[in-house]
């Protein structure tokens, strides 16, 4: 998995590119940690992100719980079919708010 970030005034967008496995999740959970100080405010860049298994949806829990008790904020965009299946599934869609694109994201922010 490679991971990208990019700045737009005070939101961070993350771009996760790749799978999100139990192989790239500990990787992921550690670069995405080091990006959340106290009133964050992240976008997760799904649109490249093909696949994510349940160690992928723990990392994403993680990293939600860490925002939460720094007072940030941090929704998701893009996800392709198959992830967005996986997170209705699994009943993440409610824990985490997606949108369609990355402005529509930032502007929810």
């Amino acid at each position: 998995m490679k991971i990208e970030v990019e700045k737009k005034d005070n939101i961070k967008i993350i771009r996760l590119i790749g799978d999100l496995d139990g192989t790239s999740a500990p990787e992921v959970r550690e670069e995405i940690i080091s990006h959340i100080n106290d009133n964050s405010k992240l976008v997760f860049d799904m649109s490249q992100c093909e696949y994510i298994s349940s160690a992928g949806l723990r990392v994403l829990l993680i990293i939600a719980k860490k925002l939460k008790a720094k007072g940030g904020q941090g929704v998701l965009a893009g996800l392709v079919e198959e992830v967005k299946d996986v997170m209705e599934i699994t009943g993440f869609d409610h824990m985490l708010t997606s949108y369609e694109s990355i402005d529509t994201a930032i502007n929810s922010l």
